[in-house]
């Protein structure tokens, strides 16, 4: 119920909104956040506690994703479970509501060439940017600047025998 409420919501909130477009593209960013949950028995059944070698976070943790607009700072959609889970699954579920003629942005920590793919084959002229980590294999397709390049990543997925081609 309060999920169809935000997603109700954040999309008229969306339509209504006239955002900048750089390039003809709305322009998006997802990212993580890690929150606490009041210490009671059914957080803690629900939801994980980070921890290391000395000790438990006191708090059940919630991780969060979401997909924001960048000139807005209004959030179109997130995804949200348990701190054991991974923000690249949470990203995944993301990746139906892509919005069409977008650039979203991701720090490299989303680098997964399956995300990415599934990402920019979503909806109509969609386009990612990310910082590569280091040690990255790619082609370089034409330097844009110092320190930006267009690249091609390429990837062969053993479930699928091909070849996928990112730039």
């Amino acid at each position: 119920m309060v999920r169809d409420v935000f997603h109700r919501t954040a999309q008229i909130w969306h339509e209504r909104s006239e955002h900048p477009h750089w390039c003809g593209l709305n322009l998006y960013g997802v990212d993580g956040v890690v929150w606490r949950t009041p210490d009671t028995k059914t957080n803690s059944s629900a939801f994980a506690r980070t921890a290391n070698k000395a000790s438990e976070a006191g708090y059940p943790q919630v991780r969060m994703v979401c997909l924001m607009e960048l000139s807005s700072h209004l959030i179109v959609d997130s995804a949200f479970d348990s701190v054991a889970e991974n923000e690249m699954n949470l990203a995944s579920q993301l990746v139906k509501r892509v919005p069409d003629n977008s650039l979203t942005l991701f720090d490299k920590g989303f680098y997964s060439l399956g995300l990415l793919h599934d990402w920019q084959q979503q909806g109509q002229n969609t386009h990612w940017l990310l910082p590569l980590k280091k040690g990255t294999q790619y082609e370089e397709i034409r330097s844009l600047g110092r320190q930006d390049k267009l690249v091609r990543l390429t990837t062969t997925s053993q479930a699928r025998k091909k070849t996928s081609e990112f730039t």
